[in-house]
Order: structure tokens, then sequence, then C-alpha cells
């Protein structure tokens, strides 16, 4: 809440529920009603509220049960706090990317089923973002070793598809295309290149099939663009999630 409370600098942040709601009878000296805090009233200070990035999700841990991996951490204080990005490799530390993006999520809780791919340890890490999308470093990184565990062939990822966006590279519009084995609750998203909703395409429930539309972008810039499918069955337990990358041309 604090610009650096473990150096002592307990300047104000930007967007704090703390700003302008002292004694309504003093004023800061900018004029304003006074700030609760340390550099409030007459004989504070004048400055400029930062707007800083969150600080990263905190006592991340990770389990691993039957076929099902669970992620739990922290909840950010952050006034302006909007949510978390859920990242997984299958290399330690690895650099965060959005390709790498499986989850955008309010919740202090992330569970999927074990990814089907040969891999045999997953690494996971967390991101907050506020309200202005800016984002924290990220968490320390945790991992899930898999082992000995039979995955469930009628929920494998590859019952489910989506498919490269045609045409793409795209002007003015192109047609998106995916498959699901069993019916769920699916969320169509598009995302720049920086992680930030532009728009959602589809966000109910489908049954089992094949499904294609057609994407017209308005008032969108030259640019490389993210198509992320998210598959929410039963539980809530992510079924599938995977992304796309499609380029518009102007």
């Amino acid at each position: 809440m604090m610009v650096n409370e473990g150096n002592s600098d307990f300047h104000l942040q930007m967007f704090l529920p703390l700003i302008d709601k002292g004694d309504p009878n003093i004023l800061d000296k900018d004029g304003s009603r006074s700030d609760i805090g340390l550099f409030g009233g007459p004989y504070g200070e004048s400055y400029t509220y930062q707007d800083l990035a969150p600080k990263p999700p905190r006592n991340v841990t990770a389990k691993l049960d039957s076929n099902t991996i669970t992620l739990k951490w922290i909840k950010n204080t952050e006034a302006d706090f909007y949510r978390c990005r859920v990242y997984r490799d299958t290399l330690p530390d690895f650099i965060l990317d959005t390709m790498k993006i499986i989850n955008t999520i309010t919740d202090t809780t992330f569970s999927e089923l074990i990814p089907n791919t040969p891999a045999k340890t997953y690494y996971y890490k967390i991101t907050a973002v506020d309200n202005q999308f800016n984002q924290s470093p990220a968490s320390e990184e945790v991992a899930v070793i898999i082992t000995g565990v039979e995955k469930e062939t009628k929920l494998s990822a590859n019952d489910y598809k989506l498919y490269a966006n045609y045409p793409n590279p795209f002007n003015p519009s192109t047609t998106i295309s995916y498959r699901l084995k069993e019916k769920g609750n699916v969320k169509l998203t598009v995302y720049d290149i920086g992680g930030e909703l532009i728009t959602k395409l589809v966000n109910e429930e489908k049954e089992a099939g094949y499904y294609e539309m057609e994407y017209k972008p308005d008032n969108l810039a030259s640019g490389a663009y993210l198509i992320v499918i998210e598959v929410i069955g039963e539980n809530k337990i992510p079924l599938f999630i995977n992304a796309k990358k499609m380029i518009l041309l102007k």
C-alpha cells in the first residue's frame, strides 16, 4: 500500500483508499482534504502519488492430487489489484511470455488436469496485475513432478483443439475454429501481445463438436494478437487451455 514499507518509505501510492480520507476539517499542503498517513495534513508533504506495479504474489504452493495440479497463494492487498496471471513451462527458471499464460483469475487457487505432454516436471509462476495493467515481477517458481500417474484419456488435451485462424495474417476478417470432445463452458478471448484483454468472443456452455466463427475486429491497429481458448468442465476444473497467435495487417 505504501511506496516501500521495507525501506521506511510511507508515501501513499496512487488509488489507495487512504487518500483524501482524513479529517475533512484539515487540509493537506496542496489544499485537498487531508490524507490518512504520515505525510497528511498542513505539516506533511505535497508529493505526486506513484502508480507502481503490484508486489509479486507470496507463499505460492503446488500440490499434485491424483490427476489434478493445484496452486495456492496469498492474495495481494493493493487497492487497485485486478487479477493474477498463471504461467507454466516445462523448463526451470523460465522467462515470462504471453504464450506461457495458462489462466488469468481473481482467486488465489488454480487447478488444472495434468497436461498431456511428455514432460515429467511442470514449473509455475504467478504475477499480479492492477487495474492499469501494471504487472508485478513473478512469484517464486514452484515445480510439480509427475511420477506414476495415469492420465485420464477421456480428458486428454488431444481430444480438444484450437485451430490456427485462417487467413493469417488477415485483413479485414479471419475465421477462428475449435473442436470440443465433451460439453463444457467455453471462453474464447482475444488479447494483445502485452496480455491486455481486447474482446470476449465466446463465454457460454457448448456441446461437443466443431465450431467456427468469423472475427472482424473494429478499431484495432496492425500487429500481433492472441486467441485464447479455455474449456471448463464440472467442478470448475479446466479441461483445455490453448492459445494461437494471429496477425492483423492494415
